[in-house]
């Protein structure tokens, strides 16, 4: 993967990461996933873009965007401002919830695009949330292989299945694309270089998993 310069326009692919203020948590219940997922239904009503790929987790979130013709800082705003106010009056906090302004990579060719959309999805096995990632309820991998492992869905399940696309993901995988891409998330083989970059570019390390 060549380095990927930061130039900031619409119309572009972009890894999108932001987390909770002085480590705390984003979501406390369920209903906070939900609300959140809301937020980003929202902002689709006022902004076209398209999910590729996403992830909640306790203190941070992935999320995989394709923007159109609205700058990205426009779409976050539209999805994060709703959920902040929101959640500080539901528990009564002042202050900001998110770590200042969200954390994006450009995704400029499609080998990138596929590793950020495997990392992004195992992101709950490498915070030793699950052993597999089937069974992680707040993320899109399910909608790409069919799959909806262990956990029993509910309404997440639902609006994440709406909200993402996986057509661009699955098209690099010609026969029968939901068991190729799960091989290519799961396999054995190391992907280390290409997810410590990832991880370096985003600023996450281990002390910010739950």
């Amino acid at each position: 993967m060549g380095r990927r310069k930061r130039v900031w326009y619409p119309g572009a692919i972009y890894h999108v990461m932001n987390r909770g203020n002085r480590k705390t948590n984003l979501f406390k219940d369920t209903s906070d996933y939900l609300r959140f997922l809301d937020c980003i239904f929202e902002a689709k009503e006022s902004y076209k873009f398209t999910i590729h790929a996403l992830c909640l987790m306790t203190n941070h979130f992935h999320i995989e965007i394709e923007t159109a013709q609205t700058e990205l800082w426009k779409i976050m705003r539209k999805m994060l401002h709703p959920y902040s106010m929101d959640f500080n009056h539901k528990y009564n906090f002042t202050g900001h919830l998110f770590e200042g302004r969200y954390t994006a990579c450009l995704i400029e060719d499609e080998r990138y695009f596929l590793e950020v959309s495997r990392y992004i999805h195992l992101n709950p096995v490498k915070a030793r949330i699950v052993n597999d990632p089937r069974d992680y309820e707040f993320s899109s991998y399910g909608m790409y292989i069919g799959d909806a492992g262990s956990v029993k869905r509910g309404s997440a399940n639902k609006l994440i299945s709406d909200l993402v696309d996986t057509t661009r993901v699955l098209s690099y995988f010609l026969h029968d694309p939901q068991a190729q891409y799960r091989g290519f998330v799961e396999e054995k083989s190391s992907h280390a270089e290409q997810e410590s970059q990832i991880q370096k570019e985003m600023k996450e390390d281990d002390m910010w998993l739950p």
